[in-house]
């Protein structure tokens, strides 16, 4: 059976995100409708995952300079393994610091057969905000401990909706920089809509190119 290539593996998980963004929001609405806790702990849940999603995406570009990094740390491990999306994002930030993804603006044409893409300057979501969303939804992974303090339930529920939007605002339209080819490679990744699939196209530099800031 032919193995996923990058691509393959790119793909696939943006439509997961897709998919459990969608599932997530339908459950938030129905959690206000009825205040019934089961629903807002589906839609943490299926969020978390989407994020883990995005960390699984990140490291196919990646993916040898990934593996030997991690094979190779103080405490080798197997990169296969790996499942906590914000201990990715910082691990795979020592093998390229421009791994995450670019979020750009809807492209302009600019001559023939020649479009451009700005970047996008707010709105989305960083990597600081994603660990934090991260880990702030792990805490409701586990029941409560009826000793414990509450843990903000009410509060995380209104915020879901601005998470939602700022991880679509990242995703919608951006780039990512491949290492796994020999020639200068990224990837446009277009989220399409409900109704319009997921889209790539390479883009390839004659030459190096640096990202810059």
């Amino acid at each position: 059976m032919r193995q996923p290539d990058i691509e393959d593996i790119y793909l696939k998980n943006m439509r997961d995100i897709k998919r459990r963004l969608k599932y997530s929001e339908i459950q938030i609405h129905e959690f206000k409708n009825n205040q019934e806790y089961l629903f807002l702990e589906n839609a943490i849940l299926h969020t978390r995952k989407a994020l883990e999603c995005i960390a699984y995406a990140s490291i196919a570009p990646n993916k040898k300079a990934y593996s030997k990094f991690r094979s190779e740390a103080k405490k080798p491990a197997d990169f296969r393994k790996d499942y906590h999306g914000a201990k990715i994002l910082k691990q795979l930030g020592m093998v390229n610091k421009e791994f995450y993804p670019l979020p750009l603006t809807e492209p302009k044409l600019v001559g023939v057969r020649q479009w451009h893409y700005d970047r996008l300057k707010n709105g989305y979501l960083t990597k600081k905000q994603y660990i934090k969303l991260y880990d702030r939804l792990g805490k409701f992974l586990h029941s409560d401990n009826p000793w414990d303090n509450d843990k903000g339930y009410l509060n995380l529920a209104k915020d879901m909706m601005e998470g939602f939007s700022k991880i679509r605002a990242l995703l919608q339209i951006h780039a990512t920089f491949v290492q796994e080819t020999e020639c200068r490679l990224s990837f446009v990744v277009d989220m399409g809509t409900e109704e319009k699939d997921v889209s790539i196209f390479k883009a390839i530099a004659d030459g190096t190119f640096k990202v810059g800031t």
